[in-house]
């Protein structure tokens, strides 16, 4: 069985069942434009059987704010001849501000994206750990945090098409400058490696991210009711996901004087593996993996933009280990991990 059974499966779970919004700068500076409070409490529309597209609609010298907040609560128990226990929480709070440059007549928009503000605040058993990335962190903290510290005002381009669809990432220079930098100020890097270092920030750092702020929909027309499928692979463990999420439109409802979809989103999974396996003397019986999520979009029609995003995944893992110890004595040990996952993005 491959080493991956070790890592905290509460880590490994990760598929695309993000939001994303795109808007114009409002003059409020960080206030949502539909907050938590009132997603549920908005003006319902008689679209009269009206159907709609679902596209997204870039304006040349278009500014763009977004507000992305990514929330992991996670427990894991070990039970043994005694109890562990651990807790992990943390909040990730990213700012992303927009140009767009260019659009073709297809409305491909060439974006400016600058992530101008990173904030993370963990609590891992009681340790808490914090970053700012417009704070005067030392040294040690900026190597702790490089991820962080690496995308935080490095602006980057960005192509997405009407559907959401992020095309390519480029002109990520000054990340690769900046990482090399703090690790090893006076090392030169070989272009191999730079390129390297290049792909491994745009698709494992930057795409994640920056793909929540525009959620792929429906290419057809959809009324009230409308439904479709979104389907994606991932993995978790020792197990392989075919994740497929149902979309529903549930009403058309009023965000300002403009005309919104209210869309749903469920999550089912579907899963396939090996169930058992065995490792350095140790045998491993994996529960099936418990995977559900849901979610709450609104589009705006007239704009062509999502204003509001919040979905969640729920994931508990058991597994069952055997083995012996260093007195060689058979030892039977049961972990159990949980994670809830929230992911907020909101138009400012």
């Amino acid at each position: 069985m491959k080493n991956k059974i070790f890592i905290p499966v509460l880590i490994l779970f990760v598929i695309i069942f993000d939001l994303g919004c795109s808007q114009k700068e409002n003059k409020s500076g960080n206030q949502p434009v539909v907050s938590a409070t009132t997603i549920n409490n908005l003006q319902s529309v008689d679209m009269h059987g009206q159907k709609v597209f679902l596209k997204y609609q870039f304006k040349k010298g278009e500014q763009l704010r977004y507000k992305l907040t990514a929330i992991t609560n996670a427990q894991q128990t070990i039970k043994t001849d005694s109890l562990i226990k651990s807790d992990a929480n943390q909040i990730i709070t990213y700012f992303f501000d927009i140009d767009v440059l260019e659009t073709d007549p297809e409305n491909v928009a060439e974006l400016s994206i600058n992530i101008s503000h990173v904030t993370f605040n963990g609590n891992f058993n009681g340790q808490k750990l914090n970053y700012d990335s417009k704070a005067n962190t030392t040294q040690e903290d900026k190597l702790k945090f490089l991820n962080y510290e690496t995308i935080a005002n490095s602006p980057f381009r960005v192509r997405v098409n009407q559907k959401g669809e992020i095309l390519d990432i480029t002109r990520i220079d000054k990340m690769i400058d900046k990482m090399i930098t703090l690790q090893s100020p006076k090392q030169e890097v070989p272009a191999d490696q730079k390129a390297e270092l290049s792909k491994n920030i745009s698709e494992q750092a930057l795409r994640p991210i920056t793909q929540l702020l525009f959620r792929e929909l429906s290419i057809k027309e959809v009324g009230k009711d409308s439904t479709w499928q979104k389907s994606s692979a991932g993995d978790i463990g020792v197990f392989k996901l075919d994740n497929t999420t149902l979309f529903k439109v549930e009403d058309f409802v009023k965000v300002g004087n403009d005309n919104t979809a209210k869309l749903s989103a469920n999550l089912s999974v579907k899963w396939s593996g090996n169930k058992k396996g065995s490792q350095g003397g140790m045998n491993y019986v994996f529960d099936d993996p418990i995977l559900s999520g849901s979610g709450i979009i609104l589009f705006n029609i007239d704009k062509g933009m999502i204003v509001r995003g919040e979905t969640s995944t729920n994931v508990e893992m058991n597994v069952q280990i055997e083995g012996k110890d260093a007195s060689q004595k058979m030892k039977k040990a049961k972990r159990k991990d949980y994670s809830m996952n929230k992911n907020i993005v909101e138009l400012l």
